[in-house]
């Protein structure tokens, strides 16, 4: 009995997450799509997509490079669109929900039911519109503590 209305608790949950996160960004020109690729590597697992973009209603900018067999994503998200195209070194930050000037929030989901996110003080690099990413740490959103790594990553937007 307590395991349904879990189950249904959760289900509710992420109807309204889902919910907030389709009404709360859109897509760039052309789907999003970029036309350019990336590639990362998590826990030593090597990825390779294409990328798109999303500009959320607080004018957050985000880069995605998703990869469809097996799953895999990482996503980059700037204060703004200026900061992302202007480059440097950013701080990766804990604010998922508003990234602040200056630095940016990551996250991935390397799998069907984890997703993860910023886990302390790291840095990434941006140069001539690629996402460079060495040996970041995150960790999983959900129940449990299980982290990640993303070894390295190259995405250009």
């Amino acid at each position: 009995m307590k395991t349904t209305k879990t189950i249904k608790t959760l289900s509710i949950l992420l109807f309204f997450a889902l919910a907030i996160v389709a009404t709360s960004c859109k897509k760039d020109k052309n789907g999003g799509s970029t036309g350019k690729t990336g590639t990362f590597s998590i826990d030593g697992v090597s990825y390779s997509g294409e990328t798109s973009i999303q500009t959320f209603s607080n004018g957050n900018y985000s880069i995605l490079c998703e990869q469809n067999s097996p799953y895999g994503l990482l996503q980059i998200t700037f204060h703004n669109k200026a900061e992302a195209e202007a480059g440097g070194t950013f701080d990766v930050g804990a604010s998922i929900i508003d990234t602040p000037s200056g630095e940016v929030s990551i996250s991935a989901d390397a799998s069907m039911f984890h997703t993860y996110e910023n886990d302390g003080p790291q840095t990434i690099s941006v140069s001539g519109k690629k996402i460079t990413i060495s040996n970041v740490d995150l960790v999983s959103t959900g129940a449990g503590t299980s982290s990640i790594t993303v070894n390295s990553a190259s995405i250009n937007f």
